[in-house]
């Protein structure tokens, strides 16, 4: 009888490991499915600014997606330096206001 129970928890945890993975897949679709289409929309922007600024220029229509895509990751990259920046200001933000601190618990001791 407790084979019997063994087995039916580990074929629920092995249900509820499939729906979790079902889940965290999902998710990733979306989030491809959305990355997708703001390349797709950005890609046709620049190629109908192109076509504003260049009317008789054509563009091949394969063309939209990697130009938007790569304007996607471009962003992302600018993005990440920023952030990348920003990460460093605060680190030297908080070793200078620890410094402070110190030397304010030094100066406290000593008078």
């Amino acid at each position: 009888m407790a084979l019997l129970g063994t087995a039916a928890v580990s074929l629920g945890a092995r249900a509820d490991s499939d729906a979790g993975s079902r889940v965290v897949q999902g998710v990733f679709d979306q989030l491809l499915a959305f990355i997708y289409s703001l390349g797709h929309l950005i890609g046709i922007g620049i190629v109908q600014l192109i076509h504003t600024i260049l009317p008789s220029m054509p563009i091949p229509e394969d063309l939209v997606d990697p130009i938007g895509l790569l304007a996607v990751l471009t962003l992302f990259l600018a993005a990440a330096a920023i952030a990348k920046k920003l990460v460093w200001i605060v680190v030297v933000a908080g070793w200078v206001l620890i410094l402070v601190r110190l030397a304010l618990v030094i100066v406290e001791n000593y008078l």
